[in-house]
């Protein structure tokens, strides 16, 4: 247990007071409507786009808000929509921080149909506006990345309608010709880990992107393929033409440049040599433990300091239906009472949740129970990697049956993903992604289905 003591020690140090301020950053999200006027431009805007298409547009007024301009966008791109399309989204929300990745979609628990915009779908990297320069010889224009803007938005839309149609997708993979069609960002978030969708394939972000472009650029995607033209035309438009968003799409092949969030690398956790835990005889539970954070959790109130007995709650359960094979490679849990942090993070053997974990609304009101399936998820991601650490041998089977050139980074997001859809949405996997299913089932799970 010295690793564990010396690993918060180090998290304390490094916690102390990165966010600390009046007001909780959650009681912000928590008041997204309430503080909001009848009489504010932008909430009248937001209620006429909820009133016309029956989307929710949310963000937090604290912390980052909607413009009219970018509004005025989504509305744009929700008019030209056709209603079959657009019934899959229930809500647009503008990610509170300025993290430069595009667009995310959360596809399990009460997260379905939320697409979640962030700053980069906004302001273009470095990295894109260099490609862009590369391609026209000059740099963006303000109506260009706003084109840029809708066609992420229209690209985020497709997962919740792929999500919605999976018998849509599986026709699309028996129609075109996977991999000769250009899916890549220009962000430090590449798609592939933007993109949480049960059982999310490369053939889904190619899908997505086709969308993307037979909104906001229809000559160059049927210039490109008109086999994806024509399948997003008559299979998901339902016939219906969409005369182009003036977006122009980068050129990839135009310069050196790359995307720095494609493969990070150094992220890549090495692998243990000692092997897995030993498994015992009897039932297994790992150390459950709380965190000191000090003053970053000064604001906090009381009852988030200490981790919540539904918490708890739920790490029994979870840990009573896991097999021992996989839950082992968890050695120990602790809790952080921080806002500081995302919701989850790993390390060696251990498993570190934050507030966020739990206290964290999802952009809907949660139950209990709901807030509970949630947590499990968040956890199971966590523990995925915990048991990649400990057995090397499964990424690169994974690599072997699904992509030889796959990267470790994007094997184990891939599998992070994998895991969780098998114990939160194993009806949706098992249909659309039989062979990962098995794979999980057989290779992390030792049989266990839930």
């Amino acid at each position: 247990m010295n690793r564990l003591a010396l690993l918060l020690a180090v998290l304390v140090a490094l916690s102390v007071p990165a966010w600390s301020q009046s007001e909780s950053y959650l009681d912000a999200v928590y008041q997204v409507y309430d503080n909001a006027s009848d009489t504010d431009p932008i909430e009248t805007l937001k209620n006429s786009i909820r009133d016309q298409f029956e989307i929710e547009i949310a963000d937090d007024p604290d912390v980052h808000r909607w413009s009219e301009d970018w509004l005025n966008a989504v509305k744009a791109v929700l008019t030209a929509l056709p209603a079959s399309f657009r019934k899959a989204t229930r809500m647009i929300y503008l990610e509170p921080s300025n993290l430069d990745f595009e667009v995310k979609y959360n596809g399990f628990n009460d997260q379905y149909g939320i697409v979640q915009m962030s700053h980069g779908s906004m302001f273009p990297s470095s990295v894109y506006t260099n490609k862009f320069k590369a391609t026209y010889n000059r740099m963006p224009s303000s109506a260009e990345k706003v084109a840029r803007f809708k066609y992420i938005l229209a690209r985020g839309m497709a997962y919740s309608f792929i999500q919605e149609n999976p018998d849509i997708f599986k026709a699309y993979g028996q129609t075109i010709t996977y991999g000769d069609y250009p899916t890549r960002v220009y962000g430090p978030g590449a798609e592939a880990n933007m993109v949480v969708l049960p059982g999310k394939t490369p053939l889904m972000i190619d899908l997505a992107f086709a969308i993307g472009e037979y909104c906001a650029a229809p000559s160059s995607l049927q210039s490109k393929s008109k086999a994806r033209y024509d399948f997003v035309k008559n299979n998901i438009m339902g016939g219906a033409t969409i005369s182009g968003w003036d977006y122009k799409p980068v050129d990839d092949t135009a310069s050196g440049t790359t995307d720095p969030g494609n493969d990070p690398g150094n992220n890549v956790e090495v692998p243990t040599a000692s092997g897995a835990p030993e498994i015992p005889a009897g039932d297994y539970m790992p150390i459950v433990t709380e965190v000191d954070v000090g003053t970053a959790a000064a604001s906090l109130p009381a009852e988030w300091k200490t981790a919540p007995d539904l918490l708890k709650s739920a790490i029994a359960e979870l840990f009573e239906v896991l097999p021992k094979f996989f839950s082992t490679c968890t050695q120990a849990i602790a809790y952080m009472p921080t806002t500081d942090t995302e919701t989850a993070f790993s390390a060696e053997g251990f498993v570190f949740v934050t507030q966020n974990s739990w206290f964290m609304p999802s952009f809907v009101e949660l139950d209990d129970a709901a807030r509970g399936k949630r947590f499990k998820e968040i956890l199971m991601r966590e523990m995925a990697l915990r048991f990649l650490y400990y057995h090397p041998e499964v990424t690169q089977k994974w690599k072997d049956t699904f992509d030889k050139n796959q990267s470790s980074y994007d094997a184990y997001i891939d599998m992070q993903q994998a895991v969780v859809g098998y114990f939160g949405a194993k009806d949706w996997l098992k249909q659309v992604n039989p062979e990962r299913y098995n794979f999980i089932k057989n290779e992390f799970m030792k049989g266990t289905e839930f």
